[in-house]
């Protein structure tokens, strides 16, 4: 049974709900959440809160616990049950609640000055950290948690969001990553970031460059989460920081099981009365690793696992489950959009820096095509859009529409039959990588461009080297030295609701810093004041107009031609109640399922 995006919530629902929000996060005067579409989450059987028992995960695995490097399914699963930040994200049925970051180790929403630019976060007194005597997690740790995030040669993925919302953090990161290794610890600990400023143990102050109306969703990142003072004895994301890994959640570790596999308990020092995210339902945590995709499939399927970290539902797999209606697969959305980045400074770049070829080029590619290479409708299905129907300033949006998703051959080569700068386009060069999915992706789009008697050479290069080929070192990049045209890429937000930083930000920004999409060299002035406007503004209405005003723009001139939205299929054993999956987890909150069985 797949759970699907579904209907707009009423209005007058909206503001109920809303209203509730406002009451629980400590009051009216604070920003709304975010209105979002509904979701018909994936529920075994009635929703239960019953604690106690062993819930089992496996995983190919274990990820380093580390906040900062947090990136995928596996790692924020681990993080939910040892970690805390300031805000997070609740499991819920209601969509407004799993959109929306809450009070997690804060007392309430942040104070924001009048000008929008600073936001004072007061911590709550009852968080503390497992260590020998515990103590409690203060402002300090969290300023260290945000300052190692530049750690050398490795900085954190997740560094951009900081970057470009707080003051004083590229400069920082600028002189730490110069640091010589022996010196980078006392560094952190000494020096601090200009605009985060500790105020005692129980409150912390951002300052920041510009207003930004979702810089709580940006607090309630991993990588955001607070770090004690012993982390900085272990390199980030090292076996050596997972084996001394120190808890602010409600579990911890407890001594490995042998073969791979660890097990946690109970956190005593995890006071739950001051924890309004994680339920915590099983007593015990066990993890079990060197468990690839299908044998996780075959443990949780006999019910000798619960759930897996890392993998998902193996595509042959899904199928047959989605067709039985078995209610242990999940397919909920939201998910990533996969997309082609349009190049303007690769072999066709003469062709491509024209809008009218660009444009051309969306009727070339076969959405429907694309979205069954990568598994048909329970798993992907075609969009012509960046925002998704769980984000501020969706509507329906499709500036070059073709029946069926299927493109328009004849339009495709009366477009690229007339491009300037070299006479007709006839050949394109499209770059991915090396994975199974990308390979069927691009055998799809060549048969589509085929029709229109465009050749696609498809470049394929190691998943491991596409960044490098993919975000070219400079914006003003000889053309000789980019040679692709087209990019297949993805987009994964980070967070959902006021989400449009985490879809636009790192794929329009050049001097972004961190993971970020295909860079195809497309630079519009109105596009980035756009951004701008968008990324400052603080009333929850003009929002969506803005995000939604960016998004007509940038697809009306084609600088990138998304393709379908996947998600990930999860599965879970009979043995679980009440999975509800948390968009920003992009898998079931492990704190919040119950045990039925085992």
């Amino acid at each position: 049974m797949s759970g699907r995006w579904r209907t707009r919530i009423p209005a007058w629902l909206l503001c109920v709900v809303v209203l509730a929000t406002l009451a629980a996060c400590g009051g009216a005067g604070q920003p709304a959440p975010i209105p979002v579409t509904s979701v018909i989450p994936t529920v075994t059987t009635d929703p239960t809160d019953k604690p106690g028992g062993t819930l089992r995960l496996v995983t190919g695995r274990m990820p380093s616990g580390d906040p900062g490097w947090a990136t995928d399914a596996g790692s924020r699963m681990l993080l939910r049950l040892v970690s805390r930040q300031l805000y997070s994200y609740r499991a819920s049925p209601d969509p407004v609640f799993t959109a929306a970051p809450l009070p997690d180790l804060a007392v309430g929403p942040p104070a924001v000055s009048a000008d929008g630019k600073t936001y004072t976060v007061t911590l709550r007194p009852a968080a503390r950290w497992d260590t020998p005597g515990i103590r409690r997690v203060t402002a300090t740790d969290v300023a260290r948690g945000v300052k190692r995030l530049c750690t050398p040669p490795d900085p954190s993925p997740m560094r951009g969001y900081f970057a470009a919302t707080v003051a004083g953090f590229a400069a920082y990161c600028d002189e730490l990553m110069r640091t010589p290794p022996e010196g980078v610890r006392d560094f952190i600990e000494r020096r601090g970031i200009d605009g985060v400023q500790v105020v005692g143990d129980d409150s912390i102050e951002f300052h920041l460059l510009a207003p930004a109306g979702d810089f709580t969703d940006v607090l309630a990142l991993p990588a955001a989460s607070p770090v004690p003072l012993e982390a900085l004895a272990y390199a980030p994301n090292s076996p050596e920081y997972l084996e001394n890994l120190i808890s602010d959640g409600p579990y911890h570790f407890g001594d490995t099981l042998g073969d791979g596999s660890f097990r946690l308990s109970r956190d005593p020092a995890w006071v739950a009365s001051s924890d309004g995210i994680r339920p915590a339902l099983a007593d015990h945590v066990t993890v079990r690793t060197g468990v690839d995709a299908a044998a996780a499939q075959a443990e949780i399927d006999a019910d000798r696992a619960d759930m897996a970290m890392d993998s998902t539902v193996p595509a042959a797999d899904v199928a047959a489950l989605d067709t039985r209606a078995d209610g242990r697969l999940s397919t909920d959305g939201p998910g990533s959009t996969v997309l082609l980045t349009v190049g303007q400074h690769g072999p066709a770049s003469a062709a491509l820096r024209g809008g009218g070829v660009r444009q051309a080029l969306v009727y070339c590619v076969d959405r429907a095509a694309v979205a069954a290479a990568l598994g048909g409708p329970v798993l992907a299905t075609t969009t012509a859009q960046m925002l998704q129907p769980a984000m501020a300033g969706f509507q329906p949006r499709d500036p070059f529409p073709t029946l069926g998703s299927t493109g328009d051959p004849a339009r495709c080569r009366e477009g690229t039959r007339t491009a300037a700068g070299g006479g007709p386009l006839t050949a394109l060069v499209l770059l991915t990588t090396d994975s199974a999915e990308d390979a069927a992706v691009a055998s799809a789009l060549r048969d589509a461009f085929a029709r229109a008697g465009v050749t696609l050479r498809v470049d394929v290069v190691p998943a491991a080297d596409y960044p490098g080929a993919a975000v070219p070192a400079s914006a003003a990049v000889p053309a000789s030295t980019v040679g692709w045209d087209l990019a297949l890429t993805r987009v994964t937000p980070q967070w959902f609701g006021n989400a449009g930083r985490s879809v636009f930000q790192p794929l329009l920004e050049p001097q972004w810093s961190g993971s970020r999409p295909a860079d195809g060299g497309y630079r519009n002035d109105r596009v980035a004041q756009l951004l701008r406007d968008a990324l400052g503004e603080r009333d929850p209405v003009a929002l969506s107009t803005r995000w939604g005003d960016l998004e007509r723009e940038l697809l009306t001139d084609a600088a990138v031609i998304p393709l379908a939205v996947t998600v990930a299929p999860r599965f879970h054993s009979a043995n679980v109640r009440g999975f509800l999956r948390v968009p920003s987890l992009d898998a079931a909150d492990p704190t919040a399922v119950s045990l039925g069985i085992a």
